[in-house]
């Protein structure tokens, strides 16, 4: 049986494509603070590795700001417009993407002054290879540089936990429910899509992705067990102190 992310992002790769597409508006301001926020902790990246990168929203914006971009997605579907966007900007020689699944970076041999993993893109597999791809992402870290995972906040979502929801998603209508397991602290979340039309809505398909969710203090432990010396936490990329009810989690974690 496939996981997940395979038929999420490499057989319907379009249900979801449409909520990245109209994420793109932030991804500038996103990229300005987490550039800021390296800064601060020390670290100017002049190469970057973006695991799990999607359309590039982010990459493309690194590498409009003269950083040389490698980005990693399993999504062909998504790779082919990170590369159309890559060109559209005049920043293709800078920005490179390419098919690789992330359970394989410690099969690399390169390594990078920031390494990436934004958007909740971390905990899609169980402990052990999570655990794994947190090493590898160490291994691809330079010893001056840092990695950077942003992420749900486990303690701020539960606080406030809604098992269905309606979330705003440009021109179409997309219904979500969720259900949160404290035994495994996975949550399985199933996002159908209604597309707008002058009639009302079709039906545009649905994607169900299963996330293991983690706590400040947990993930700040496993960065270190990888390797990672100096880990600092943050409630978002702008640098906010992180609190209980904080729903955001970034990590940045030096060698």
């Amino acid at each position: 049986m496939a996981h997940w992310t395979e038929t999420a992002f490499r057989e319907r790769p379009d249900v979801f494509r449409r909520h990245l597409e109209d994420k793109l508006a932030e991804a500038t301001a996103e990229t300005e603070d987490l550039l800021a926020l390296l800064a601060d902790n020390g670290v100017e990246p002049t190469t970057a590795l973006d695991v799990a990168c999607g359309i590039g929203r982010h990459a493309v914006e690194l590498a409009d700001r003269g950083v040389s971009v490698r980005g990693i997605d399993i999504s062909e579907s998504y790779l082919g417009r990170a590369r159309e966007r890559a060109d559209e900007r005049g920043v293709i020689e800078r920005a490179t993407f390419e098919r690789a699944d992330m359970r394989d970076l410690g099969d690399r041999t390169e390594e990078y002054d920031l390494v990436s993993n934004l958007w909740t893109s971390f905990g899609y597999y169980d402990d052990a290879t999570n655990r794994a791809v947190l090493r590898g992402m160490y291994d691809r870290t330079a010893d001056d540089g840092a990695l950077v995972i942003e992420l749900v906040n486990r303690e701020g979502v539960l606080a406030d936990f809604r098992p269905a929801g309606v979330p705003e998603d440009g021109d179409a209508l997309v219904v979500e429910s969720a259900d949160y397991d404290p035994e495994t602290a996975r949550m399985e979340t199933t996002r159908r899509v209604f597309a707008e039309t002058d009639g009302g809505y079709d039906y545009e398909g649905e994607m169900v992705y299963d996330v293991r969710l983690y706590a400040p203090a947990e993930l700040a432990a496993s960065c270190r067990e990888a390797g990672f010396a100096d880990v600092s936490l943050y409630a978002g990329l702008d640098g906010a102190p992180l609190e209980r009810e904080s729903t955001r989690l970034v990590v940045v974690a030096e060698p």
